[in-house]
């Protein structure tokens, strides 16, 4: 019987592999430790997975901030060159003759149109979309304006209705200017996504219409008499002009809205601070820099005051105001008189004076 004294004397064996709680104590907690460390470093695998992964993203979105801006800025800086060109150009025209100058702004049409295509190819993160719509917009609004001008440049310089073509052209200058408003408004948008995502790139500004010093618009350009007077250097309209008749008449005087009659007595209710002079172009040459003077006499106080009317075209009526110094009182009288300066060369001036009695009330 000895050998059922051997079969007692071996240990049990553990039939259930994952049934640890026959192990000892001691077994228990080193298998415990190593099932937690096994799922620690899992963890910490699936931890760093996240951050390598958002990381990623991260440096992906920057570089897709920053090339979107680096585009731009190239974009940019063309359009500001086609600006420069094209206002210089009218500006000084140099030695262009007709053909060339026609040429050289479907040239600027053309530049400004490839430009559009590249805007709109630009790729920006989402965040930038609405931005990215104005800026295309103004693009695409520069492109057609210069088109427009590229279309009446032509007629504008010959010899058949040329001020039809002329004033089409400072129509669609308007162009220019409306498209630097939805440039601005794209651009602060931009910028403010960039300095958010902290992002260095900035966007430049873009201003296809000319400014002033003060950066206020150059309004000369929404003149018909600007765009006349730049090509009158291409055309010889400057010569033939100054050879032509120089006249100018006094229409009319108003104060306050009301029409003076002359050699008359009137009646003027309220202030009369303000003098609304019109003034005819009764030739057929443009003229400029005409100094319009307002007095009023037999007042206690010597009352007086002067303005410039900067530019008139053959056949064309403007308005000047002047203002008085110091505005008449109420129950005052006098008489008023009013003297458009003669242009050099003109003949008849008896036209220029305007007199009146006038008693404000």
């Amino acid at each position: 019987m000895a050998f059922l004294d051997e079969e007692d004397s071996v240990p049990p064996v553990a039939t259930d592999p994952d049934d640890h709680s026959r192990l000892p104590p001691e077994r228990q907690r080193v298998f415990m430790l190593r099932r937690l460390g096994a799922v620690g470093v899992g963890i910490l695998i699936l931890i760093l997975l996240v951050l390598g992964v958002r990381g990623c993203l991260n440096a992906r979105k920057e570089r897709a901030f920053e090339n979107y801006a680096r585009d731009l800025n190239t974009v940019v800086r063309e359009e500001q060159q086609i600006s420069e060109d094209f206002f210089g150009r009218f500006t000084d025209p140099g030695n262009l003759e007709e053909l060339e100058f026609e040429t050289a702004i479907r040239a600027d049409r053309s530049h400004a149109e490839q430009l559009v295509t590249r805007v709109e190819g630009l790729d920006p993160p989402g965040e930038l979309d609405g931005a990215q719509a104005d800026v295309e917009a103004s693009f695409q609004l520069r492109a057609d304006g210069l088109s427009a001008v590229a279309d009446n440049i032509g007629p504008a310089l010959g010899d058949e209705d040329p001020n039809r073509a002329r004033n089409q052209i400072v129509l669609h200058m308007e162009d220019f200017l409306a498209s630097d408003v939805l440039y601005r408004s794209g651009r602060e948008e931009i910028n403010a996504v960039l300095a958010e995502e902290g992002i260095d790139e900035k966007v430049p500004r873009s201003e296809f219409f000319p400014r002033e010093p003060d950066g206020g618009p150059d309004v000369e350009w929404l003149d018909p008499i600007t765009i006349t007077e730049s090509l009158a250097g291409i055309t010889g309209e400057s010569e033939q002009s100054s050879g032509g008749l120089h006249g100018l008449g006094l229409s009319a005087v108003l104060i306050g809205g009301t029409a003076l009659a002359q050699d008359s007595t009137n009646t003027v209710t309220g202030g009369g601070g303000e003098v609304e002079v019109q003034v005819d172009n009764q030739g057929d040459s443009n003229e400029s820099d005409i100094p319009v003077q307002v007095s009023i006499s037999g007042t206690e106080e010597s009352i007086e005051g002067e303005a410039t009317l900067d530019r008139i075209s053959p056949g064309e009526t403007q308005s000047v105001t002047v203002q008085l110094d110091p505005a008449p009182s109420r129950g005052s009288s006098g008489t008023l008189e009013v003297f458009v300066e003669p242009v050099p060369e003109e003949q008849v001036v008896d036209n220029n004076e305007f007199t009146a009695e006038v008693s404000f009330e």
